[in-house]
């Protein structure tokens, strides 16, 4: 790293320093590591083949990948252009950057239209969750994306997404973009539409995916991968490689897919892995069971009472559910219970009322004076509350006998995706999955011994074939949405639910 660099990188630091993390989340500001950059130039510097290239930066910052880009192609007077939307960070970079030949804009990038075309692109865009996106710019972004890719995309998307089908109209003919981006496009509902931009609109060539646990940003908790693409129309059995682990120059696993296999309704993830067996006639756990995301109190803090509130407030039991404290707080994998209470170290109580305001006030003062604590903190003004009649009640839910974390880190002693099983009347919140039988299996839990069998097999799936399913973000996290784990093979639950040679009956006939 020369001295330049180290300056540069003392800049960054500055600038980030003088910015709450809040700002920077809404506004996606996460700079790339230099060794990263540079790694992603050296990668497009062995792919072009030459040093004379043109080049630009849609979200340029304080500059790294120019930083880097610099080292790989040397310094002969291209074409650069770099945008940045923020002063903060513009401001400085221009001053930083003054006797270098690169052009600098500040503006939104995503609000221009091309008057150059450039031979590659290289960026780590904005990662801009969908909330944080204005209406007014999502519905402009999302109108102007389909007009130039005939691509419908999700309201649910990140800012990145819009960079990413955007982008291309200001490379040439042949042009190549680099991007750095979070992974999660590769398994989620709103990323079908990258897929589909990626198979039909233009040439994908590599997309590299660091493991879950190789954090690229100390400050945004992201799992991210790199996706290569050219600016031409994808060829007829083309292959793309697929690589994890390492760098991109230096992947530990490397697999070439033709673009005949890829479908985007279909996870991605799986594809950097050996290539899984598919048994169509396997049973998986949504055959025997609903999946169902805990109750959504609308504010935990409000409605999620210890013993010391019940009693201090008066609060009867039959305003009252147990409910299950956070995966956190349960470190095995079964919860006994003493008269329905879940046995737990700090037991827990929703609060549920349905009595009208006026009856409530006449005749439990005491209650009357903790929903009027909600009242003062605006509980009731939240989304979830202000939809409900009244806004102090909450969902009725049946206790599950077996239920599911839906999040997970690897780094933890508890098993990933671990199936607790309940045996007390303790409801949960929505950090859990709850699985509850189909009405032609419902008597099969009712028997203690087979619901011990159906949870000591669902505990022995492989950890692998669970978070196939689910979905990878930084830092080693996992998580699994109903709809994934009902998805996951459950080798032996036919044996126990229904006997195999029936369950294959019901497949074939049901």
């Amino acid at each position: 790293m020369d001295e330049r660099e180290i300056r540069r990188k003392e800049m960054q630091g500055h600038l980030d320093a003088q910015k709450t993390q809040k700002d920077r989340n809404v506004m996606g500001q996460f700079s790339t590591p230099f060794p990263l950059a540079l790694d992603m130039m050296k990668y497009m510097r062995n792919l072009l083949g030459t040093d004379e290239v043109s080049f630009i930066e849609p979200s340029i910052g304080t500059g790294v990948f120019y930083s880097a880009f610099t080292e790989a192609f040397g310094n002969k007077g291209q074409q650069v252009l770099g945008f940045e939307i923020d002063p903060h960070y513009f401001n400085p970079t221009k001053d930083f950057w003054k006797d270098f030949p690169i052009e600098l804009r500040c503006s939104d990038f995503l609000a221009q239209k091309p008057d150059k075309l450039f031979d590659m692109l290289v960026a780590n865009p904005p990662y801009v969750r969908h909330h944080h996106i204005d209406n007014e710019t999502k519905v402009r972004l999302q109108s102007e994306t389909l007009h130039k890719t005939g691509i419908r995309i999700s309201g649910l998307a990140g800012l990145y997404c819009y960079f990413m089908m955007l982008s291309s109209a200001w490379l040439k003919e042949g042009g190549i973009s680099c991007w750095l981006v979070p992974s999660e496009f590769m398994d989620v509902n709103y990323g079908e539409a990258v897929k589909q931009y990626l198979l039909h609109n233009v040439e994908l060539i590599h997309i590299h995916r660091f493991k879950a646990d190789d954090l690229q940003f100390a400050d945004a908790l992201v799992s991210s991968c790199i996706v290569v693409f050219r600016n031409s129309k994808p060829r007829e059995q083309h292959k793309i490689q697929f690589t994890l682990g390492g760098s991109i120059n230096a992947p530990e696993i490397i697999r070439q897919i033709g673009t005949q296999q890829l479908k985007a309704d279909e996870k991605w993830t799986n594809l950097f892995v050996k290539e899984v067996q598919h048994d169509e006639q396997l049973a998986k756990l949504g055959d025997f069971f609903t999946v169902k995301r805990g109750i959504v109190t609308g504010d935990n803090d409000f409605f999620i009472l210890d013993k010391d509130t019940v009693e201090r407030y008066e609060i009867p039991q039959q305003f009252l559910r147990p409910v299950l404290p956070s995966p956190r707080h349960i470190k095995g994998n079964r919860i006994n219970n003493e008269q329905g209470m879940p046995v737990v170290k700090q037991q827990q109580f929703l609060f549920c009322c349905s009595l009208p305001e006026s009856v409530l006030k006449e005749k439990y003062p005491k209650v009357w004076e903790y929903v009027s604590l909600g009242y003062e903190r605006g509980v009731q003004k939240g989304y979830i509350c202000s939809r409900r009649t009244p806004w102090y009640s909450c969902e009725e839910r049946e206790p599950a006998a077996i239920v599911v974390p839906y999040m997970g880190r690897s780094e933890t002693s508890n098993r990933l995706f671990r199936f607790i099983l309940n045996t007390s009347k303790a409801i949960t919140t929505n950090v859990y999955l709850l699985l509850y039988p189909k009405p032609q299996y419902a008597h099969c839990i009712k028997d203690e011994k087979v619901l011990e069998e159906i949870w000591q097999e669902l505990n022995a799936i492989p950890t692998e074939t669970l978070s196939r399913n689910g979905r990878f973000y930084g830092g080693g996290l996992r998580k699994m949405e109903p709809k994934e784990l009902m998805q996951t093979p459950v080798k032996g639950i036919a044996d126990l639910m229904v006997g195999r040679k029936e369950y294959q009956q019901l497949s074939l006939f049901g």
